[in-house]
């Protein structure tokens, strides 16, 4: 039954994947594309994952800026830490007060980034052909679908492991409110606490949570369709 259920999910995907690639202009999100999507019967070790997390100037897919992107990439076996990555986006408009307290990006660090279209050609290939791993990954598939929606036309579509829906549906039992944030669930698996929002900081955290639970759940047999995001 489960061997159904993950053929037919990824076949969803994929078609949406396909789908998404057709509409894609030559130029680096082709490329993306073109570097394929790992299929979910892959054992876990045989896979190299990107864990990315987002600095935005609010939740608004449309509406707000990314500012930052950091990624880190690993398997099943640890992280390679030669692959760590920052890249910052300039945004359009001022920077809101109340996000500048959350993630410590200014305006002029800002406007010393790179405008959209050229970060997100720096991005994309870091990311192609890999699962992309994030807690509550919807931001981040959120704010990247926009993003390549405005530059390219085109939506992004990718295989994404949700660490945070991972603990919820391998480990279930009653939380604290925030017993789900990043910060909580490392803590429980004696990681050490890292400042959080930063982009790079907070995709390490994220990597090393990914191993924690695969750790603690048991890695025999599992495969890429184990982990994705339902």
């Amino acid at each position: 039954m489960l061997e159904v259920l993950f053929a037919s999910r990824e076949r969803r995907l994929r078609r949406r994947f396909e789908q998404a690639a057709a509409l894609a202009p030559p130029g680096p999100l082709r490329d993306f594309y073109a570097a394929g999507m790992p299929a979910f019967d892959r054992p876990i070790a045989q896979i190299e994952f990107a864990a990315i997390d987002l600095e935005t100037d609010g939740l608004d897919f449309a509406a707000s800026a990314i500012l930052e992107a950091g990624i880190v990439c690993g398997g099943a076996r640890g992280i390679v830490a030669a692959s760590a990555t920052r890249v910052r986006f300039r945004a359009a408009a001022a920077l809101s007060a109340s996000s500048v307290v959350v993630h410590g990006i200014t305006d002029d660090a800002a406007a010393r980034a790179l405008p959209e279209a050229e970060a997100l050609a720096r991005l994309l290939p870091l990311l192609a052909g890999k699962p992309l791993v994030a807690h509550f990954a919807d931001i981040e598939a959120g704010f990247l679908d926009a993003a390549c929606r405005r530059v390219f036309g085109a939506p992004f579509v990718a295989p994404f492991v949700c660490t945070m829906q991972l603990e919820n549906r391998w480990f279930p039992r009653p939380r604290a409110a925030d017993g789900l944030r990043l910060g909580k669930l490392r803590a429980g698996y004696r990681l050490p606490a890292y400042r959080a929002h930063d982009g790079l900081t907070d995709a390490l955290a994220c990597a090393e949570l990914l191993l924690a639970q695969i750790a603690h759940h048991g890695c025999a047999g599992l495969t890429l369709g184990d982990l994705v995001r339902r």
